[in-house]
This record gives C-alpha cells, sequence and structure tokens, in this order.
C-alpha cells in the first residue's frame, strides 16, 4: 500500500510538473483571468489526485487533463457569474431601502424573536436548529432523537404561529 501511495505521488508530481502551466495557459486564454485560470489548475490537479487514488488512468493522462480543465473552468466560469449576479442584487437591495424600512424591518425582527421565545422549549430549539443552523429535518431528528415527520410537525405548527403574528402586525402596527 505504502509503495502504491508513493508512487501516485511521484506521479502526481511528474503530471503536475509537466501539465500545470499548460492548463494555466489554457484556462487563461478561456477565462482572460489570471484567478480563474489559477483555480482551474488547482481544482484539476486536486480532481486528477483523486482518480490517481481510486483507478489506474494509464492511458492518454493528456486528455483527461485537459477534459477535468475543461468542465473546471466551464463551473468556475458558472459561478463567477452567479457570484457577480447576486453582489448586484445585494446592491441593489441596500440602495433602494429607507430609514422607515429600517425600522419596519427592526419591527418584525421583534416581533419573531417574541414569537419564538414563547415557544415551548422543545419546539423553539427544532425551529433554531432548522432556520438558524440550516440542519434537515433528518439531521435534526438525529441530533435530537425524534422522528424526522415530528420535526416537520414541529416546524409547521411554528410556521403557522408565526404569520399568523405577522398578519396580526401587518394589521395593527402597519
Amino acid at each position: 500500500m505504502e509503495i502504491n501511495y508513493s508512487l501516485n505521488v511521484q506521479k502526481f508530481e511528474a503530471y503536475f510538473d509537466q501539465w500545470s502551466d499548460k492548463v494555466y495557459h489554457y484556462a487563461f486564454h478561456k477565462t482572460r483571468s489570471s484567478y480563474l485560470a489559477e483555480e482551474t489548475v488547482q481544482r484539476t490537479f486536486i480532481k486528477l489526485w483523486h482518480n490517481l487514488s481510486e483507478k489506474d488512468i494509464a492511458a492518454k493522462v493528456e486528455s483527461q487533463i485537459f477534459c477535468i480543465a475543461r468542465t473546471t473552468i466551464l463551473d468556475l466560469v458558472k459561478e463567477e457569474y452567479n457570484r457577480k449576479k447576486l453582489l448586484q442584487a445585494e446592491s441593489s437591495l441596500i440602495q433602494h431601502h429607507s430609514p422607515a424600512d429600517d425600522y419596519y424591518a427592526k419591527q418584525l425582527e421583534s416581533i419573531l424573536a417574541d414569537v419564538i421565545n414563547q415557544l415551548p422549549e422543545k419546539r423553539k430549539q427544532i425551529f433554531i436548529l432548522s432556520r438558524y443552523s440550516n440542519l434537515s429535518h433528518k439531521q435534526i431528528a438525529n441530533k435530537l432523537s425524534i422522528s424526522s415527520k415530528t420535526v416537520e410537525n414541529q416546524i409547521t405548527l411554528v410556521l403557522k404561529k408565526i404569520r399568523k403574528a405577522l398578519l396580526f402586525s401587518l394589521l395593527f402596527i402597519f
């Protein structure tokens, strides 16, 4: 096992030395971004390392490297596009709110906090794990040693209570 690992390390180093500059130039040519090109090289060789450790890839390493690089470039370009789109959406949200919006947001946060604080302890814990810790129903069920259906029912009850409180506050406060 140790010999096989050493051989993989030697193969990987040889492939990296031979192909990393070529992958960088390929990625830079496609993206015109040194950051994305560097990231492509890193991710490509990480995936190649995983492939080396999982299976024997004696044939056509060059084609495998550039296939990995091409899909990595596509993934990175999508990520970059989505990141820029999200930043634009956030900046437009930030630019379009007024002091009144801040006041209403604080009022709603206060109402939400009051509703959550009035919940039974177990229900509050389930809701916080779901909404603030972003755990799935199954993860919460495992963590609290209860059924997934119980988690779902408890969250449904909390959301009904929150909707009712917010509707009431919207009718009378705003």
